[in-house]
């Protein structure tokens, strides 16, 4: 008697993981390539591999890694000359120097690679180098702060890139001035959109917004904060310093509800084709980059490099969250369902 027995069968080798893609896309300079830097440095201390592509005019990103990888090295040495001196006088080596250097050998070691092409360059060689870099875990362009050409039209390379992309980012500053390019953004999204459902294929490009505030700016509702305070003896310096302390808390509490309150209206307005992500980009969690040294915010151990650090955590928090999240099903014309992720 014949008995057919199925196996299991599994590859030898597993099938290799395409690198996601990240864009940056802009029609405003707002602090893009010091976020993308931040980013980088995030993601890369996580144990990630990232390709930088550069398609600014001025490769900024890729002049502040070449620096960055210079002053780490030359930081190394310095403190490993320190331990060997510390050790042949006999004296105890710190702690916290070992770690520096142990920090910035991973940092070296698992460096960002990061290439300079115009944009009409990558869109020729997009494939090639999806190919040549298909074991990294992230591709993040960095393109420049313009989505126009000199007629007003969209420029056609941004176009395929948004469409290259699995993930796109458009930053806005928080304020009106910035819904004018929100504007342009949604319309070439949406004639991507309605292209894509015309020749019955579908959009999968993740496109979320990214609204950037400075608290500085922001004023805090002083009546919101004056019923809220619990701490009212003023009697000691001590209490009053508490009570202090307590006002810059709750003002800090004042405007992050602020931000996220216009984050949720410019949800509201445009969230269609570019859902802005639920948290904020503080500026002062990049200022503190100084990019003629290459240092990111990752890089320093100060009291506002910490808070920039934890702030910025938010950001790239919901940014890999949105690589993750669920395309929604749009009805096309045809009665024909088109998979489409805003």
């Amino acid at each position: 008697m014949n008995q057919s027995v199925n196996f299991e069968t599994k590859p030898l080798i597993p099938a290799l993981q395409a690198a996601k893609i990240l864009a940056w896309i802009s029609h405003k300079s707002i602090c893009k390539s010091t976020a993308i830097a931040n980013l980088t440095h995030a993601l890369v201390f996580q144990g990630m591999r990232v390709l930088i592509v550069d398609t600014d005019g001025v490769p900024t990103i890729q002049m502040f890694f070449e620096q960055h990888k210079e002053e780490t090295e030359n930081r190394i040495a310095k403190n490993k000359a320190k331990v060997n001196a510390l050790q042949a006088k006999g004296r105890a080596v710190s702690q916290a120097l070992l770690d520096q250097i142990e920090y910035d050998e991973f940092a070296i070691e698992n460096r960002p690679v990061v290439i300079a092409r115009s944009l009409h360059e990558l869109d020729a060689q997009f494939d090639v180098i999806k190919r040549e870099y298909a074991n990294f875990d992230y591709i993040i362009v960095d393109v420049p702060a313009k989505v126009l050409d000199s007629k007003n039209n969209p420029i056609k390379e941004i176009k395929r890139l948004i469409s290259f992309s699995n993930l796109v980012i458009t930053p806005y500053k928080g304020d009106n001035q910035n819904a004018v390019t929100a504007v342009t953004v949604s319309s070439i999204i949406e004639d991507l959109k309605y292209d894509a459902v015309s020749l019955g294929g579908k959009f999968n490009t993740k496109v979320r917004s990214l609204l950037a505030f400075e608290p500085a700016r922001i004023k805090a509702n002083a009546k919101e904060v004056s019923a809220n305070l619990t701490l009212t003896d003023t009697s000691t310096t001590a209490a009053r310093l508490a009570r202090n302390a307590e006002r810059k808390a709750l003002k800090e509490i004042d405007r992050n509800s602020q931000m996220m309150a216009d984050i949720k209206q410019f949800g509201e307005v445009f969230g269609e084709h570019q859902m802005p992500l639920n948290a904020p980009l503080v500026f002062r969690s990049v200022y503190p980059n100084q990019f003629n040294k290459g240092q990111s915010i990752y890089n320093a151990t100060t009291d506002s490099a910490k808070l920039a650090q934890t702030e910025f955590n938010l950001v790239v928090d919901a940014i890999l969250s949105a690589f993750d999240e669920e395309p929604e099903a749009v009805e096309a014309s045809e009665n024909q369902t088109i998979t489409i992720t805003n």
